[in-house]
């Protein structure tokens, strides 16, 4: 299903959006060494939706502006990870979405913790282990969960398909 432009980019506003404000709002579990992102459960959407992968890379950029640890690893670094991660969920996730959200997962969660190594000065080996859990809990979720919304949401969504 191919979605008409405006309908796409509106989409990708949205889920931006959503994924920078849940982060945003459970502040005390989204940043840190134990973190636990809830918004990550949205990615999986990518490997249907390939239109979305801006939408991950935009929104982690959003909702890094209120973490702690703000500046160039969080601003430049992460999102790059974000869309590194999406992109190979996509190509993986298409024959295999629980590989390919899985991928995902371990690219973030080793983005994460070289950042927080650097700059906590922390060993990598320590934070790795428990970032990655949570990632892939998170992510592997997204996967049934992220089906069933865009099963929810096909009716609406065919309103905005563009005409072949």
């Amino acid at each position: 299903m191919r979605l008409r432009p405006v309908a796409a980019l509106a989409e990708i506003g949205v889920v931006a959006a959503l994924y920078a404000a849940v982060t945003m709002v459970l502040n005390p579990l989204s940043y840190g060494p134990l973190q636990l992102r809830v918004a990550e459960i949205l990615k999986p959407l990518v490997i249907w939706e390939p239109h979305l992968i801006p939408a991950f890379v935009i929104g982690n950029f959003l909702s890094n502006l209120t973490s702690p640890f703000s500046g160039p690893w969080e601003l430049i670094f992460m999102p790059t990870a974000n869309l590194v991660g999406a992109s190979l969920c996509r190509v993986v996730g298409r024959r295999a979405p629980a590989a390919g959200a899985a991928l995902y997962a371990f690219v973030i969660a080793a983005a994460v913790s070289l950042l927080l190594s650097v700059l906590l000065k922390l060993r990598y080996a320590l934070l790795f282990p428990g970032l990655l859990a949570s990632e892939m809990i998170l992510l592997l979720l997204g996967v049934p969960a992220m089906q069933a919304v865009r099963r929810a949401l096909e009716p609406v969504r065919r309103r905005w398909v563009v005409a072949e």
